[in-house]
C-alpha cells in the first residue's frame, strides 16, 4: 500500500468517526441514527474519493476500444511546406500540397488516418480540444491560431487513454505546460515530430500612435522574425497608407526565436479622419504567407479631445484608473502628476512616459478634453485648475480636503477615518445596471471620506457605513448643471478593489464604467454618443467587442459591410444590448476590411460609423519547436502489461448522483425523526 492510499484510509476512517460522533454526542437519541450516521460517513467517503480522484480499472470511456488515441496538431504552422535540403522547395508538387494545407500537414493526415483505421481515436488540438471522426480527417485544415498540447494531454487522460501519439511540428505555445504533462501522463506517449526549417520571414509587432497630427510625420516601431534564411539574405519592408506606399527599408534577418526591431520614420499623413497602414514584409522564396502582414489605423485631427487626468498629489488611484477610463471609453487618454516648480511628469505606458513638462503643456491639453479627471484637488491648488474645472463639460473630481470638495460644488466636513463598506441594498441610481452584476460584498474598505455637511439634491448611488454599521455617508455625488455633468468622489480608496484579479477588479471596472456611462450619455454640444470598437483591427479568430459607456442597458443596430472593389455587401445585421460594463460583443469576422455604421433601434441618427478590419495575422512561427519528450510513464516501452485503467472518477456521474440520493435520504430520515 501507497503512503497515498493510507493517507485516505486515515482520512476515511477520520469522516466515519466524526459522522459517529455527530449522531451519538451531538444529536438527539432517536430510532435508525446508526443508519443516519453510516449514511453520513458515506457521503464523506464519496466525496474524499472524488477530491483523492483514482483512475478506475475497466478501459476507455470514450476513443478506440484499445484506449488508443491520436493527438493531431491543427495550428497554422502545420501548413508550411518543409525547406528541401536546406533550401526552398517551389516545386509544382510544394505548391500543389500548399493548397490541401502543406506538406507537413498532408503527411500528419495521412499518419492520422493510418492509426485511426487501426481503432485509435483522434484528438484535434490548437487553441480548444476537440475529437473528429475518422471520415472528416480529409476535409480538416490546419487554421487554429495557438498550438497548446497540454489541454490535449488532459482530455485524453480524462477519457482513459493509454496509449497517446502526437503528430506536431511541436511549435507550442505551452511548451513548459506540455513538459510537465508528459512528465506526469497516466499513459505511453509517443511523439511523431513532423516538419523542419521553414523560409519565412514575418512581422511580430506593428506600432503606430493612435492619433496623428496632419503636417507632423510619424514615427512607427516594428519588430520582425525569420528563419531558414542564407547569408546575404535581406528582409524587405514596406509601408502602406492606404493605397500610397510611404516607406521602404531593407532589414537583416535575424536567427530563428529572436526579435529584429526598428523605428521607421513616415511622412506627415496625407489625409484626416482615420487612415489604415499596413506593414509588409517580403523574402524571396518565403514559405508561410500568414504572417507576412500587420495593419494598424491611426486617427489624424481627431475631432474629439480625449480624456486628459491631472493628479495634484501622488497616490496609487491614477495608476489604476486612467487604463481603466481609457479602455471603457475607447477615448485616448493622457495623464499628468504635478511635481515640484510647476513642472508635471507623464503618466500612462512607457512609451508615454517621458521628461517632465511645463504648465503650458497641461493646460493645453485639459483645454481640449471632453473628458477630464482632477485628483487630489485641494485648497494649494493653483487657480487654473479651478479654472480649468468650471470649463469641464465633463468630469471626475477627487478632492483631497473640504476646500476642493467646495470647489467642486459639494460642501463636507473633514476626513474621517476608519474602514468604510458599501451597504448591502444600493439605492435607485444611474449607476445601478452597471452595479447590478459586481459583487459588492466583501470588496475591501475604503480608507477615508470627506462627509457632505449638509445632504443635497444630487445623486449620491454608493452609500456607505463605517465599519459596516451606523449612518451612511456618500461615497461619490453625481451632479448635473447647466449640461455639464460632474462626478465628485468624496471617499479614498477605491484602487484597493482593483489590486487584485478577480471579483474586486470586476468591481472597480463597473463602478467606473457606470460613472463614464453617466458622464458621457449627455454629450455636449448636442453630439451623440459614439459607439467605438475596442481596437480597429481584430483577429478573424476572436470576437469583436465594442465599446457603448453612455447607452448601457440600452438596444444598438449594428451593420457591417465588407469593403471592395465590387462594392459594400452586407455581411452583418443584427441589434445587441449594451452590458452593464458598456460592453457590446458581436461575432468573429472572415479577413477583409469592413465598414460599420451603428444607430439606436427606430433611429436612423448615426451613433458610431466608421472602418475595422479582420485580418488573418499568425504568430505561429515565431515559436521555435519545443524540444521535448515522453517523461517517465507507468506504460513506458518495456514495463510489463497491465490492467488497462479507465477515465478519472470524477468523470463519471456514478458518485454526483450516488451523493445525492444518500443526501437524500438523510434528509429524510432526520425530518421524520424530529431532527434539524
Amino acid at each position: 500500500m501507497t503512503l497515498s492510499w493510507l493517507a485516505f484510509l486515515i482520512l476515511v476512517a477520520g469522516a466515519g468517526g466524526f459522522a459517529a460522533w455527530i449522531y451519538v454526542r451531538r444529536e438527539l437519541p432517536i430510532p435508525r441514527r446508526t443508519l443516519l450516521g453510516t449514511i453520513r460517513a458515506s457521503v464523506l467517503v464519496l466525496v474524499l474519493l472524488l477530491l483523492w480522484d483514482p483512475r478506475l480499472p475497466g478501459g476507455p470511456l470514450s476513443g478506440g476500444a484499445d484506449g488508443n488515441w491520436v493527438l493531431l496538431d491543427a495550428s497554422s504552422s502545420m501548413s508550411a511546406p518543409e525547406m528541401a535540403g536546406g533550401a526552398a522547395d517551389n516545386s509544382a508538387d510544394a505548391s500543389d500540397e500548399a493548397t490541401t494545407g502543406g506538406a507537413n500537414w498532408v503527411r500528419a493526415l495521412e499518419r492520422a488516418s493510418e492509426l485511426a483505421e487501426a481503432g485509435a481515436q483522434v484528438l484535434l488540438f490548437g487553441e480548444t480540444p476537440r475529437v473528429v471522426s475518422f471520415a472528416s480527417l480529409d476535409t480538416l485544415l490546419p487554421v487554429a491560431s495557438t498550438s497548446r498540447l497540454a489541454p490535449a494531454l488532459a482530455r485524453a487522460a480524462e477519457a482513459g487513454a493509454t496509449d497517446v501519439t502526437v503528430l506536431s511540428d511541436l511549435r507550442l505555445d505551452d511548451p513548459v505546460e506540455a513538459e510537465l504533462s508528459l512528465g506526469r501522463s497516466p499513459f505511453g506517449v509517443e511523439i511523431e515530430r513532423s516538419g523542419g526549417p521553414v523560409r519565412n520571414a514575418g512581422v511580430a509587432r506593428f506600432e503606430l500612435p493612435a492619433r496623428a497630427e496632419s503636417g507632423t510625420p510619424l514615427s512607427v516601431g516594428i519588430a520582425l522574425f525569420s528563419e531558414g534564411t542564407d547569408p546575404g539574405d535581406t528582409i524587405q519592408v514596406e509601408v502602406w497608407e492606404e493605397e500610397r506606399l510611404v516607406a521602404s527599408a531593407g532589414v537583416l534577418p535575424t536567427d530563428p526565436g529572436l526579435l529584429a526591431t526598428a523605428t521607421i520614420r513616415l511622412p506627415a499623413p496625407g489625409d484626416t479622419g482615420w487612415l489604415r497602414y499596413r506593414l509588409l514584409v517580403s523574402l524571396p522564396g518565403d514559405q508561410f504567407a500568414p504572417d507576412d502582414a500587420k495593419s494598424a489605423f491611426t486617427e489624424v485631427d481627431p475631432s474629439e479631445g480625449g480624456l486628459v487626468l491631472l493628479s495634484l498629489e501622488p497616490n496609487w488611484e491614477p495608476r489604476f484608473l486612467l487604463p481603466v477610463l481609457s479602455q471603457i471609453t475607447g477615448l485616448a487618454s493622457s495623464g499628468f502628476l504635478g511635481l515640484s516648480g510647476g513642472r508635471y511628469l507623464r503618466l500612462g505606458s512607457s512609451s508615454q512616459v517621458g521628461p517632465p513638462v511645463d504648465e503650458d503643456e497641461v493646460r493645453e491639453a485639459l483645454a481640449g478634453a471632453d473628458f477630464v479627471v482632477f485628483h487630489g484637488l485641494g485648497a494649494g491648488a493653483p487657480d487654473w485648475v479651478s479654472t480649468a474645472l468650471a470649463e469641464a463639460p465633463r468630469s471626475i473630481v477627487f478632492p483631497s480636503d473640504p476646500a476642493g470638495a467646495l470647489a467642486s460644488g459639494v460642501e463636507a466636513r473633514g476626513h474621517l477615518d476608519g474602514e468604510w463598506y458599501t451597504t448591502p441594498d444600493l439605492p435607485p441610481s444611474p449607476l445601478a445596471a452597471s452595479l447590478s452584476g459586481a459583487d459588492l460584498t466583501g470588496l475591501p474598505p475604503l480608507t477615508a471620506i470627506l462627509p457632505q455637511r449638509t445632504p443635497g439634491t444630487a445623486l449620491t448611488p454608493i452609500p456607505l457605513q463605517r465599519q459596516g454599521s451606523g449612518p451612511a455617508e456618500a461615497a461619490l455625488v453625481l451632479d448635473q448643471n447647466q449640461g455639464r455633468r460632474r462626478a465628485v468622489v468624496l471617499a479614498s480608496g477605491f484602487w484597493r478593489w482593483a489590486f487584485r484579479e478577480g471579483p474586486d477588479r470586476e468591481a472597480y471596472r463597473r463602478l467606473w464604467a457606470g460613472v463614464a456611462g453617466w458622464l458621457l450619455a449627455s454629450a455636449p454640444q448636442g453630439r451623440a454618443t459614439p459607439v467605438r470598437p475596442e481596437k480597429r483591427v481584430w483577429s478573424s479568430r476572436e470576437p469583436m467587442e465594442w465599446r457603448a459607456p453612455g447607452l448601457i442597458g440600452e438596444s444598438v443596430d449594428f451593420a457591417l459591410s465588407v469593403n471592395n472593389s465590387a462594392g459594400d455587401s452586407l455581411v452583418l445585421d443584427t441589434t445587441v444590448v449594451v452590458d452593464g460594463a458598456g460592453l457590446v460583443g458581436t461575432k468573429a469576422l472572415p479577413v477583409a476590411e469592413y465598414s460599420y455604421r451603428i444607430t439606436r433601434p427606430g433611429d436612423d441618427g448615426s451613433i458610431g460609423s466608421g472602418r475595422i478590419e479582420s485580418e488573418g495575422h499568425s504568430l505561429e512561427l515565431l515559436h521555435r519547436p519545443a524540444n521535448i519528450s515522453p517523461g517517465g510513464s507507468d506504460l513506458a516501452e518495456g514495463a510489463p502489461s497491465r490492467a488497462r485503467l479507465g477515465p478519472p472518477l470524477r468523470t463519471h456521474p456514478g458518485p454526483y448522483i450516488l451523493i445525492l440520493v444518500l443526501l437524500s435520504a438523510e434528509w429524510i430520515g432526520r425530518r421524520r425523526g424530529g431532527l434539524r
